[in-house]
């Protein structure tokens, strides 16, 4: 690791472990409960939902369990999820008919990218992941990637002064019709609450930037969050 990538990470770790090294030993994840709201194209209304969250801190793996209104008496549950290499994306009405179920190489690719952007809302990883491989991008710009993972999968963390996590940036998959297009995307962490001598992301803005023009799919806040230790 040379010396510029050196500095930001310590920026970003003084910040985000604001209690040192010492608050992420033990820490084996960061569970949350959240409620926000999404919506499926630029056009479509927002839906409410509420999601459970578990973020691993030593190696690449989280899983994101959600339930959303489908319009009158329907609803759905969903799971995304990333783990020993693979992505896993299930829908299921009424939370037992699966209605649509995603894997492959393309989702391999973006739900690891979500878990690299998920640093800032389990900032153990930063010093007890083994795998992560991390490079300055910019004066201000970390970037990401598990050296175990072959689909080269990358997130750019833009950092402030203090070394606050502000934008996470990659390129990810994304299903258009029955293809998968590589398309910009970015998350925006807009505030963080601190548990046990660390600082975690409380409130997120998703986005994917289309030809012609972003669009913000997800609008989410932290209502609780559970640091979680090795057995």
């Amino acid at each position: 690791m040379d010396a510029p990538t050196r500095a930001l990470l310590a920026r970003l770790i003084a910040f985000c472990l604001p209690g040192g090294d010492a608050a992420a030993q033990g820490v084996s994840a960061v569970s949350t409960k959240e409620r926000g709201e999404m919506r499926s194209s630029p056009e479509a209304r927002w839906i409410p939902f509420t999601a459970h969250q578990v973020i691993d801190s030593r190696r690449s793996s989280f899983s994101w369990e959600a339930r959303m209104s489908g319009g009158g008496m329907k609803w759905f549950t969903i799971t995304d999820a990333y783990s020993e290499g693979h992505g896993h994306l299930l829908v299921k009405l009424g939370g037992m008919v699966p209605v649509k179920q995603e894997s492959g190489i393309e989702l391999d690719q973006g739900e690891l990218q979500r878990y690299l952007a998920s640093s800032a809302m389990c900032p153990a990883m930063l010093v007890k992941h083994p795998s992560l491989e991390w490079s300055a991008a910019g004066p201000l710009t970390l970037r990401v990637g598990d050296r175990d993972d072959p689909t080269g999968a990358t997130v750019d963390l833009d950092l402030g002064d203090d070394g606050r996590p502000l934008v996470c940036r990659a390129v990810r998959p994304r299903l258009a019709g029955k293809a998968n297009v590589m398309t910009p995307w970015s998350g925006r962490y807009l505030d963080f609450q601190e548990r046990e001598g660390q600082r975690i992301a409380s409130e997120l803005e998703v986005t994917w930037q289309y030809p012609e023009g972003p669009f913000t799919y997800y609008r989410g806040k932290v209502v609780s969050c559970e640091i979680l230790h090795d057995a």
